[in-house]
């Protein structure tokens, strides 16, 4: 149907309803004088312009004129009056109406609004109404203020008792249209009782009076308890409808005395200006009260989804997806797999195009896995540039949408500014079936695969098993740096020392050389070796808290026995590789050596050759700035990274330590000679020393010496021990 015939159509059906609400009124009339106690047309008709605008007051002319041609015939002096006072008076209003809220909404100021704009339809429709009954000499002129109060009270009546329910009829407010929203068996029983009640009491009330019993006003305050009943537990829409409903009925029963003997119409003008002023009370105080309430609601689902949902995205945030997640791993019956998806690299995006431009990945990626997964499942963005996805399937199922999300983000690109943003994005997939495993032991396992699929180059898939070993091993590693963590705070970390022993000179002993070591005591007070904590420090962003603590320890130790510090010539200290890239650790280490008593050339900072490849820039950078300071380096493990020789011209370091399995292998393997040989003779022609770890007896020390190693590290001459022991034991 084309816009024409369908504004046609909405008109004459408007129209219908008009005559429809006008032909009730007709039953209040006895003679062409008398003025309608009840005009239910002023509230179709307003209703109808306010929510389909000004052209709409054909309709009501149409429905006007209608009535007096069939049901209702007037003077043709009075015609237009009757015309007039209705269609000028509902336009003015609207337009007041629309003046001061644009937007109709189901909320307490728009019904004071609505309210006012009432009265003033009233006041015009009354006074051009009343005036027409006086010139067409159908009223005499001093019956001019009863006609006139009639009329207002009855237009009144009409628009607070229809307005507000044919308004959400008519859809004005789309979020209040449905009567019936879906409900609970309980919230179903409520509403059946309060029907019966409202019938019982209606019923009951109408039944009560008797003939010479006083005028039955009150019946119209009976059902007024029920309908704020309504308003406070049903929906906007079913207590304007009852209201309606019952504003009518009890209209046309004490208006016009129709039901038992004791009811009978008002006579006085006293009379009519009460019984209409209480049913105005009865029809306006339920939709304000009932307006009011859905403010209430309204406010605290904003609320609830404020604290449920990710304001960037969309999706629900990590609390409320936690939430439900575990009430459903607690009543599924099928399987459920949990998707964790972790965005490449996405700091990246962040440094070289602005936290801005991140945030429009994020909405994007969003954007993605919205449209890739069934409505039914859990989505959430988690924090950071990680989601969270709960969906009901087995792990063949759940992994098709999880590769075609893979590959939609890879081909994402994201336009900002000039650039094209991308980004990739590793997924790691874990499956629970009935009985489900708990929520956060289905997390652990899918966040350590996804870590697994990064660490593997991201931008793939992992499937995690039960039994998956590997992931086994990294969450012993998690344990590992909790308890890293945790000894870290409560200073559980002790100082080691072994001593580096010079070969090609005979030692001094008022000059010692030595790698400060860490061991670490559990809750239980049980000692345990550095190797693991030290792994998982550094995997977990915890190896430079690690370092900076050590490093503090020592000079504070070293600080409070000055005879030790003294004989230092050497004090190795190992950095792990985040501490490299830590851009503050170097005016940490300034400050720190400003307040010990140490001297900067005493210390000698470990670094793993592994480390120095994976970024030589950084390294270089970081060595140069701590040798201002005045510190030395030393190149840890090295031969692991054999063919990288070439580096080593441009790389300012003061030792080589030649990794232990090249020593421990000395005497047995020719190529561990030649390695060790060619290390030493590279070291020296860089004007380094060199120093071979994991000597273990005389005949390797034999062949170091042979081979001009400067130092040598090991078993052979000491076990690792307190720093004090060592310190006493030295002296």
């Amino acid at each position: 149907m084309n816009p024409m015939a369908s504004q046609l159509s909405r008109g004459v059906l408007l129209a219908a309803l008009y005559f429809a609400g006008a032909a009730i009124a007709v039953l209040y009339l006895h003679t062409p004088a008398d003025v309608a106690l009840f005009w239910p047309a002023t509230g179709i008709g307003f209703a109808a312009v306010l929510r389909f605008g000004s052209p709409y007051v054909l309709s009501v002319i149409a429905g006007q004129l209608l009535l007096h041609l069939l049901l209702a015939p007037v003077p043709l002096l009075f015609l237009p009056f009757s015309l007039a006072s209705n269609a000028i008076a509902i336009w003015v209003a609207a337009r007041y109406v629309r003046a001061t809220h644009p937007q109709l909404r189901l909320r307490t100021e728009t019904g004071w609004a609505l309210l006012r704009a009432g009265s003033l339809l009233c006041t015009i429709s009354a006074s051009l109404g009343s005036i027409g009954l006086v010139v067409a000499g159908m009223v005499p002129l001093h019956e001019w203020p009863r006609a006139f109060l009639q009329w207002l009270l009855g237009n009144l009546l009409g628009a607070t008792a229809l307005t507000p329910t044919m308004l959400l009829l008519f859809g004005a407010a789309q979020e209040d249209l449905t009567l019936a929203s879906p409900q609970s068996p309980a919230r179903l029983r409520e509403r059946v009782v309060w029907l019966l009640l409202m019938l019982l009491l209606l019923s009951g009330g109408m039944a009560f009076p008797e003939r010479d019993s006083f005028y039955p006003l009150a019946l119209a305050a009976l059902p007024l308890a029920l309908l704020l009943w309504s308003a406070a537990r049903f929906s906007p829409a079913f207590t304007a409808v009852a209201t309606s409903l019952v504003t009518m009925l009890l209209a046309l029963v004490l208006g016009l005395g129709i039901g038992p003997p004791g009811f009978h119409r008002p006579h006085s003008l006293q009379d009519t200006a009460l019984l209409m002023g209480s049913l105005v009370v009865l029809s306006v105080i339920p939709i304000l009260l009932a307006a009011s309430y859905h403010e209430r609601r309204q406010a605290m689902a904003a609320l609830q989804h404020r604290t449920m949902v990710d304001p960037l995205t969309g999706l629900l945030n990590r609390d409320a997806f936690e939430e439900q997640a575990r009430a459903r791993l607690a009543h599924s019956q099928g399987p459920l797999s949990l998707l964790y998806i972790d965005l490449d690299n996405f700091k990246l995006v962040n440094d070289a195009a602005s936290h801005a431009a991140g945030d429009e990945v994020l909405r994007q990626v969003a954007r993605l896995i919205q449209n890739t997964f069934a409505p039914n499942a859990l989505l959430a963005h988690s924090g950071g540039d990680e989601f969270t996805v709960l969906l009901e399937a087995a792990a063949e199922q759940a992994s098709v949408p999880a590769r075609r999300l893979l590959a939609s983000i890879e081909a994402l690109r994201v336009g900002w500014q000039d650039a094209s943003l991308r980004t990739t994005a590793s997924i790691s997939l874990a499956t629970s079936l009935p009985p489900h495993a708990a929520f956060h032991e289905l997390l652990s396992r899918v966040d350590a695969a996804c870590q697994q699929a990064k660490d593997l180059g991201g931008n793939r898939l992992l499937v995690v098993a039960e039994d998956d070993e590997s992931l086994r091993t990294r969450n012993r590693m998690m344990r590992t740096a909790l308890d890293a963590r945790d000894a870290l705070e409560r200073r559980q970390i002790e100082l080691w020392c072994q001593s580096i022993v010079p070969l090609t000179s005979p030692p001094n002993p008022r000059q010692l050389h030595f790698e400060v070591l860490l061991r670490w005591r559990d809750a239980d007070g049980t000692l345990h070796p550095p190797a693991n904590l030290v792994a998982a420090a550094e995997r977990f962003r915890l190896g430079p808290r690690l370092d900076r603590h050590v490093i503090n320890a020592t000079l504070a130790w070293l600080d409070q026995h000055p005879d030790a510090a003294a004989r230092v010539a050497h004090c190795g200290l190992n950095l792990g590789g985040a501490t490299l890239v830590d851009e503050e650790f170097g005016d940490y280490l300034a400050g720190r050596l400003s307040r010990s008593k140490l001297r900067a050339e005493q210390l000698c900072f470990e670094i793993t050759e592994t480390n120095v490849v994976r970024d030589l820039s950084l390294a270089r950078q970081f060595i140069q700035r701590m040798r201002t300071l005045g510190c030395r380096f030393a190149l840890d493990d090295f031969g692991t990274g054999f063919c990288s020789f070439s580096y080593l011209r441009d790389l300012p370091v003061d030792y080589l330590k030649i990794d232990g399995s090249f020593v421990r292998d000395l005497t047995t393997s020719p190529l561990s000679e030649s390695v060790v040989r060619a290390i030493t003779d590279i070291a020296h022609l860089l004007g380094m020393r060199a120093i071979a770890e994991q000597a273990e007896n005389e005949a390797q020390l034999a062949l170091l010496r042979a081979l001009k190693v400067d130092f040598a590290q090991g078993y052979v001459f000491q076990r690792p021990v307190p720093i004090a022991e060592f310190f006493s034991q030295s002296s």
